[in-house]
C-alpha cells in the first residue's frame, strides 16, 4: 500500500473517532464549578452566584485572589469557561470576605442544560458532520497543496478541537493538556487555513507579496500562540490570569487569523479570470460567514447559551458554503463524484423496501388465508406495476436534479453525436463540433486532429494554452492511440500535446484518422463517465469525417473520370479533325504519299 494512502487511513480513522467521541460527548453533562467569577484584574476576581448550583457558603461579592489557590483550583478555573471538570472533585477555595479571609470547599457540579443549549449541542453536531466531511474528502481525494491545508483546517478546527474540548477528564492535569491541545489545535487550523488560501492564490499574487502576506501571517499566529498557549500556563505558574482580558485579546489575534487569509484570497478574486472567480466566491463567502461567528461570539451582548447557538450556526452555513465551493466549483484539486450507479441502486432498494412493507400490511389488513390463489398474485402484481411508474420518476428526478450538471452535458454531446454525421463539410464538422464540446464541458482548450500525408495537422482549436498546429506520426500519443483505441491520458507520456487533459482517437476499421484532445477543467479531472462520453464523442465525430472524406474522395474520382472521359473526347475530336482536314488536302496523313 503506497505511504500516502497508510497515511490517509491513519488520519481518516483519527478524524473518525474523534468526530464520533466530540458528537457523543457533546450530548453528556457537563462537570462546572458551581459559580461564575467577574475579573477585575490579572489577579482579582469576584464571586457571581449561578441560581440553583450556588452553595449557601458562598456569597456575591466574595473576592478570589489567584495567588492564594491552589493548583487544581487554579486549573479549574481555567477549564470552567471551556472544558468539562473531573465528576464530583473538590476546590479549595481562599477568598476575602469584607476584612477576613475564608476558606470554602467546592464540588463539580453539573451544569443546567436548558432548552436553548440542546439546540446549541445539535448545531455542533451538524458541525462536527462537515468538519469531518470536509476532512475526509480533502484527505482522499485532494492532489495539491490547497486540497492540504483545507483537510489540516477541517480535521484541527473540527473532530480534533472538539474531541479536545469535550474530554471527559480524570484530573485536572487532564484538563489543562486537554486545554492546551484544543489551544494548538486552533493554531494548526488557522495555519492549514491560510496554506489553502495561498495555494488557491496562485500566480494571481507576485512572490514577493507573497511572502510580506506569510510574514503578516506568522505576526498574528505568533501572538495568538501567545494568548492561547502561554496564558493558561502563566495563570496555573504564577497566578497571572489572562481571563480579565481574554476577550479581547482573542479579538484582536484569532479574527485577524482569519481575515488575513480572507484578503489574500480577495485579492486573488480580483487578478482571476471569469471561471476562476465563480470558484472563488463561494469561499470567500464562506470564509466570512466563518469569521462572523466568532466575531458575534466577542461582541454581540446575549446570553452564552444564545450566542453559542449563533456562532455555531453561522460556523454550520460557512462550512457548508466551503464544502458546497469544494464539490461544485472545485476550488480545490479533487477527484470526486457522485457515483450515478450507487444512487440508482439506492433508490431501487428504497422501492424494494417499500414494496416489501405495502405488500405486508395488504397481507395483514386486506387479505384472509381465504383469499383466493388470483387474489393473491393480482395484489403483488399490482404494486410493481405501480412501483415500477414510481421508480422510474424517482430515477428520472435523480438524474435531473441531482446530476442536473452531468445529465445537461451528456444530453446536449449525445446529441452532437447524433447529428455530427449530417453535416455536409468537414471544416463545419471541426468547427461545430469543437464549440460543441467546449461550450458544454467547459474545457479550458478543445482541439481536433486529422492525419494529413506525413503527420497530424490541427484543424481547429479553441481556448488556451494553444496547441502546436502540426504534431508528428509517431508522437507518443498518437501511437498510445493506434495501439490501444482507447483514450490517452496526456500526463502518461511526454507529447507534444502537453500533460494536461486527455486525448480521444478517431478510430474507423483500425485506421486512426485524428484525435480529440480535451484540457481537464482547472483544479478538476474527468470523471470516468465523462471520459466515456467523450470517446463515444470522438468515435461518432470519426465515423463523420471518415464518411465525409470518402464523399470528397468518390467526387474527387469522379470528377478525375469526367475530366478523363472530357479529355478523350476532346481528343477523339482532334483527330476527327485531323483526319478531316487530312481529307481536304488530298492525302491520307503525314508520313503516306499522294493518291
Amino acid at each position: 500500500m503506497p505511504r500516502r494512502s497508510g497515511l490517509s487511513i491513519v488520519l481518516s480513522v483519527l478524524v473518525i473517532a474523534t468526530n464520533v467521541y466530540a458528537s457523543w460527548a457533546g450530548f453528556q453533562p457537563d462537570q462546572q464549578l458551581p459559580f461564575m467569577v467577574r475579573w477585575a484584574n490579572a489577579n482579582q476576581a469576584v464571586i457571581v452566584p449561578i441560581p440553583g448550583l450556588t452553595p449557601a457558603s458562598l456569597h456575591a461579592g466574595d473576592r478570589l485572589d489567584l495567588v492564594q489557590q491552589s493548583l487544581p483550583t487554579r486549573i479549574a478555573l481555567i477549564a470552567s469557561r471551556i472544558d468539562s471538570l473531573p465528576a464530583s472533585a473538590s476546590y479549595p477555595l481562599v477568598l476575602g470576605r469584607g476584612p477576613a479571609r475564608v476558606k470554602v470547599i467546592v464540588h463539580a457540579v453539573e451544569s443546567n442544560h436548558s432548552r436553548l443549549n440542546r439546540w446549541a449541542t445539535w448545531i455542533f453536531l451538524y458541525d462536527m458532520i462537515l468538519y469531518a466531511s470536509v476532512a475526509l474528502l480533502a484527505l482522499w481525494r485532494g492532489h495539491d497543496r490547497a486540497a492540504l491545508g483545507i483537510a489540516v483546517w477541517a480535521m484541527a478546527e473540527g473532530p480534533l478541537a472538539g474531541a479536545l474540548s469535550s474530554i471527559i477528564p480524570s484530573s485536572n492535569w487532564i484538563v489543562l493538556l486537554a486545554l492546551l491541545g484544543t489551544s494548538s489545535c486552533i493554531l494548526v487550523a488557522q495555519a492549514g487555513f491560510y496554506v489553502m488560501a495561498e495555494s488557491i492564490s496562485g500566480s494571481a499574487v507576485a512572490p514577493g507579496v507573497r511572502a510580506r502576506w506569510r510574514g503578516l501571517f506568522a505576526l498574528v499566529l505568533g501572538f495568538l500562540g501567545i494568548v492561547v498557549l502561554v496564558g493558561p500556563i502563566a495563570l496555573v505558574e504564577a497566578g497571572w490570569s489572562w481571563l480579565w482580558m481574554r476577550k479581547w485579546l482573542l479579538a484582536v489575534t484569532y479574527i485577524p487569523s482569519f481575515l488575513v487569509p480572507i484578503a489574500l484570497l480577495v485579492v486573488s478574486f480580483r487578478h482571476a479570470d471569469v471561471s476562476n472567480r465563480k470558484r472563488l466566491r463561494w469561499l470567500i463567502w464562506g470564509s466570512i460567514l466563518l469569521v462572523s461567528g466568532p466575531a458575534l461570539d466577542f461582541f454581540l451582548p446575549l446570553g452564552e447559551a444564545a450566542k453559542s447557538i449563533l456562532a455555531n450556526g453561522l460556523t454550520l452555513l460557512a462550512i457548508a458554503a466551503i464544502l458546497y465551493a469544494v464539490l461544485r466549483h472545485r476550488v480545490i484539486n479533487v477527484t470526486v463524484a457522485i457515483n450515478r450507479a450507487l444512487v440508482y441502486a439506492l433508490t431501487t432498494s428504497l422501492v424494494l423496501g417499500l414494496f416489501a412493507l405495502l405488500e405486508s400490511l395488504i397481507e395483514r389488513s386486506a387479505l384472509s388465508r381465504g383469499a383466493g390463489l388470483v387474489l393473491e398474485l393480482a395484489v403483488p402484481l399490482g404494486l410493481g406495476a405501480a412501483l415500477s411508474t414510481v421508480h422510474r420518476r424517482i430515477e428520472a428526478t435523480v438524474e435531473r436534479y441531482i446530476f442536473r450538471r452531468q445529465y445537461r452535458t451528456e444530453t446536449a454531446l449525445r446529441r452532437f453525436a447524433e447529428e455530427c454525421g449530417f453535416i455536409r463539410k468537414p471544416e463545419n464538422l471541426f468547427k461545430v463540433g469543437i464549440a460543441e464540446i467546449a461550450r458544454h464541458t467547459d474545457a479550458p482548450c478543445v482541439a481536433l486532429y486529422e492525419r494529413s500525408a506525413e503527420d497530424y495537422v490541427c484543424r481547429g482549436q479553441m481556448g488556451e494554452p494553444t496547441l502546436p498546429e502540426q504534431i508528428p506520426t509517431d508522437d507518443p500519443a498518437f501511437i498510445g492511440l493506434r495501439a490501444r483505441n482507447a483514450e490517452f491520458a496526456l500526463h502518461d507520456a511526454r507529447s507534444t500535446l502537453g500533460s494536461d487533459g486527455y486525448a480521444y482517437p478517431l478510430m474507423l476499421r483500425g485506421d486512426l484518422l485524428g484525435a480529440l484532445v480535451i484540457a481537464e477543467r482547472p483544479g478538476e479531472h474527468y470523471a470516468a463517465d465523462e471520459r466515456a462520453l467523450f470517446f463515444h464523442v470522438a468515435h461518432e465525430i470519426g465515423m463523420a469525417l471518415f464518411a465525409l472524406r470518402a464523399q470528397e474522395s468518390e467526387m474527387k474520382a469522379r470528377e478525375n473520370e469526367m475530366r478523363a472521359r472530357e479529355s478523350e473526347l476532346l481528343l477523339q475530336e482532334a483527330r476527327m479533325r485531323e483526319a478531316a482536314l487530312w481529307n481536304a488536302l488530298g492525302t491520307t496523313g503525314p508520313g503516306n504519299g499522294a493518291r
